[in-house]
């Protein structure tokens, strides 16, 4: 059983600090969730299960941007892979807004592209996608898979965000333990690394 990693303990402290949880009342959460009162004692799977009830009680982040008050929501057949590149972005510390209107205001930039365009034809979504995905590849590393598997897209920014942690001088123990983690705990464990690698980054600046 893989046990939890440095950006998942390092998530479940930064969350539950920021809701103002003592130790001891984060001990209790752990214990009731886990059955464990230490993160370093949690499996893997046993921290994406605290790291998801203390997201909960923070306000229940979800794992897609969602749109700023005020600014225009994605829809369509292209909003959910280009919110999860957008998000990916997010999770790998090269933007700091994950909303729409941020990712809107961003495709314009880089394109020239209107949202009403890109979101109903499909070239020039793709032309958005590869956009994205090529920024990505130059700025956090991340080697995307030749084929379109989903989760082999998520295995590839996992192991960009190790890359990137490492270099941020975080102790991560397992470097590359994605073979082994569904698609919703490479998710969360994402998310949990995207949060570490944020701090670390802040840290550094």
């Amino acid at each position: 059983m893989t046990g939890a990693s440095a950006a998942q303990i390092g998530a479940i402290h930064t969350i539950s600090k920021a809701i103002g949880m003592s130790e001891a009342e984060r001990r209790d959460l752990m214990a009731t969730t886990a059955g464990k009162r230490s993160a370093r004692e949690l499996s893997a799977g046993e921290a994406i299960r605290v790291i998801n009830r203390l997201r909960e009680i923070q306000g229940g982040a979800a794992d897609a941007p969602r749109p700023s008050k005020g600014a225009k929501e994605l829809t369509g057949k292209w909003a959910p892979l280009l919110r999860a590149l957008w998000l990916s972005a997010y999770n790998l510390a090269v933007v700091d807004d994950r909303t729409d209107r941020a990712l809107i205001a961003f495709v314009k930039r880089q394109t020239g592209l209107d949202s009403e365009r890109w979101l109903v034809s499909a070239a020039d979504a793709r032309k958005v996608i590869e956009a994205l995905k090529s920024w990505l590849e130059r700025t956090a590393g991340v080697e995307w898979p030749a084929s379109q598997d989903v989760l082999l897209s998520k295995r590839a920014v996992h192991r960009a965000q190790t890359r990137r942690l490492i270099a941020a001088g975080f102790p991560l123990v397992d470097e590359a333990p994605d073979a082994r983690l569904t698609a919703a705990e490479l998710d969360a464990d994402i998310a949990a690394r995207g949060a570490a690698l944020r701090r670390a980054l802040r840290g550094r600046k």
